[in-house]
């Protein structure tokens, strides 16, 4: 295991220890703020102004007083030491002269901020998280009527983000292939929330990178930008032909924007738009070298920007990937299998379920499940056959789907050396059994095989001898923090369809919640009941919409009635992950929470499938 130089520096360790990408919150000791602080990489960041305004230090090298209060002044005082290099720095004067000037200063602009950014982080929720499950936005006490939509629904669409809207599209293209039983459709709900999370997480921090000391931003091409924003800091701009105000944040080796223009582009890696806001931001030229840079063989702003908007919308309305109209491929989905009750597993194929990102490789890119494209570079591409079709998953490791997704939608990145493809099954072979199939591709990838890489692994699979074994291999998988199993049906073809011969393996969890309110329903719940805005014996607030019956939307639980739901695992905040409603707990008179391990809570393993 690579060591963790943050975990101890010159004898003294941290007073809270923070793996890379964990988050949590610091009280102010002066004001009723509330700051986040962030483990990237190599250094830690914070939400207050004195963090953000400290310009000409580099981010590796900058504290703060939540940093000080977090970690131990001691600790920051080490590592500080460490990373300037020499020992004139120490968080005493730094801290003192980062704290008093500049964050009395935009104290105001400060709490606009932190309200705001409170705000996106309901709505994206981590992007750890199904929509339906995230903390209500607009929630009514009252239930929707059957009859006719409900007059709110027009408020609560203009207060989510453009970018929570914009899956709505997908599912459209989606319901074409919708299962007949309440469970099948459970299975493409969650699917489809995983799609829709993944599409979040473009404009969601990427959970940064590593500093080596230099900032490539800083000047391109020798062109600087107009104004210099550091990794995590935010800035408003207005529109020049409206009322409105948009936000501008540099996230790692990309900025993004609020705007609609900016988030529709979807066949474009994030590290390669802009939009005008940008633009009059940083500087024409400078985005236009920036563009460049990051995607020279794509889109380039000047007289192809009309044209790359052009393929944006046609990849916007419809399932295809903004390059060539290839469709939504038809892969093999798995259904569930029951511990108690599913078929006998004797002699099925076992293999990890790893919580990476779908990927469809077509011989020559690479797509989602539902055909968004995803843009690895060149030399990853070039490890892969061109006359084969391969389905697998983008994987970065257990426990980082978020950074592999940022990671899998950007391109030129040096963060895709992290990555993975890790095959589990060739479609363009799918008349032959899944034995053969395999074979071949250990032929293809495995030791010695036409391909070999080590950027390219064919998913192991072991045969089950009884029930008894795939409960064991599940325990031993799950205490690795790993997401659950697969089993594969022996002799099976591969059907691009959902289909019992594969079938996904996790552990559940049981608990209690009371209802508070209701969220509306949309698309085919349009008129009643969407999901169930409920609380935890926590305290913490979550909606739960999928294994409601039409006759439940109608006619939902009375608020103020416990209910049983069923989850997966726990978000970075304590809420469920894709939960399930299982029903009215007559016998309960107060919400009960699971009690769940640390494997399956969201610090450390924040994905599904």
């Amino acid at each position: 295991m690579p060591i963790d130089e943050l975990a101890e520096i010159d004898g003294i360790k941290p007073k809270a220890t923070l793996v890379d990408g964990e988050e949590t919150e610091v009280k102010s000791k002066t004001s009723k703020g509330v700051y986040k602080v962030k483990r990237t990489g190599d250094h830690f960041y914070c939400t207050c102004p004195a963090w953000r305004n400290q310009k000409g230090v580099r981010v590796e090298a900058r504290s703060c007083k939540h940093l000080q209060d977090l970690l131990g002044e001691e600790y920051e005082a080490a590592r500080l030491k460490l990373k300037n290099g020499d020992s004139n720095t120490a968080t005493d004067s730094s801290s003192k002269k980062t704290n008093s000037k500049p964050e009395s200063k935009p104290q105001s602009k400060g709490k606009a901020r932190s309200s705001t950014k409170r705000k996106r982080d309901e709505e994206d929720d981590e992007v750890d998280e199904e929509e339906e499950a995230s903390a209500p936005k607009s929630s009514s006490s009252r239930k929707p009527s059957s009859k006719k939509p409900p007059s709110k629904k027009p408020a609560s669409k203009t207060s989510k983000p453009a970018a929570i809207q914009k899956p709505a599209s997908k599912g459209k293209g989606k319901t074409k292939i919708e299962p007949e039983d309440n469970e099948e459709n459970d299975d493409d709900a969650e699917e489809q929330a995983e799609e829709d999370l993944e599409d979040k997480m473009d404009t969601a921090d990427d959970g940064g990178a590593p500093s080596d000391g230099s900032d490539e931003l800083a000047e391109i091409d020798g062109i600087k930008p107009k104004v210099y924003m550091a990794d995590g800091e935010e800035k408003e701009v207005k529109s020049q032909t409206s009322n409105s105000t948009y936000k501008v944040k540099r996230t790692w080796d990309h900025f993004y924007c609020t705007c609609p223009a900016w988030r529709n582009q979807g066949g474009v890696p994030v590290n390669a738009r802009s939009c005008k806001h940008l633009q009059s931001l940083l500087g024409h030229d400078y985005e236009a070298a920036r563009v460049k840079l990051r995607n020279p063989d794509g889109p380039q702003l000047g007289a192809a920007k009309g044209k790359a908007t052009r393929t944006t919308k046609k990849a916007k309305g419809g399932d295809d990937d903004g390059d060539g109209g290839k469709g939504t491929p038809e892969l093999l989905l798995a259904n569930k299998w029951d511990i108690g009750t599913g078929p006998d597993p004797t002699g099925w194929w076992i293999s990890e379920k790893l919580d990476g990102v779908r990927t469809f490789y077509d011989g020559k890119g690479m797509v989602s499940r539902l055909g968004n494209p995803f843009t690895p570079p060149k030399w990853f591409l070039d490890k892969l056959p061109k006359d084969v079709t391969l389905d697998g998953e983008l994987f970065g490791g257990r426990g980082e789907f978020q950074s592999t997704v940022s990671i899998v939608k950007t391109v030129n990145s040096p963060h895709w050396q992290k990555i993975t493809f890790q095959v589990f099954d060739i479609p363009s072979r799918g008349n032959e059994p899944f034995e053969k199939r395999i074979e071949f591709l250990k032929k293809l990838f495995g030791k010695d095989g036409s391909h070999e890489s080590d950027k390219v692994v064919v998913v192991e699979h072991e045969k089950a001898k009884n029930r008894e074994h795939v409960l064991e291999k599940l325990k031993e998988i799950e205490a690795l923090g790993g997401e659950g199993l697969m089993l594969r049906k022996p002799g099976s073809e591969y059907e691009g369809r959902r289909s019992g011969t594969l079938l996904k393996v996790k552990t559940f969890y049981d608990a209690e919640a009371i209802v508070m309110g209701y969220e509306d329903g949309k698309n085919k719940y349009k008129g009643v009941t969407g999901s169930l805005v409920c609380k935890m014996e926590s305290g913490k607030k979550f909606n739960v919409g999928s294994g409601l019956t039409d006759k439940q939307r109608k006619d939902p639980p009375k608020i103020g009635t416990i209910i049983t739901y069923r989850f997966q695992e726990l978000t970075k905040d304590g809420v469920p992950r894709f939960p399930t409603f299982v029903g009215e707990a007559i016998d309960k008179k107060k919400p009960k929470d699971a009690e769940v391990p640390p494997h399956r809570k969201g610090t450390t393993q924040p994905s599904d499938d």
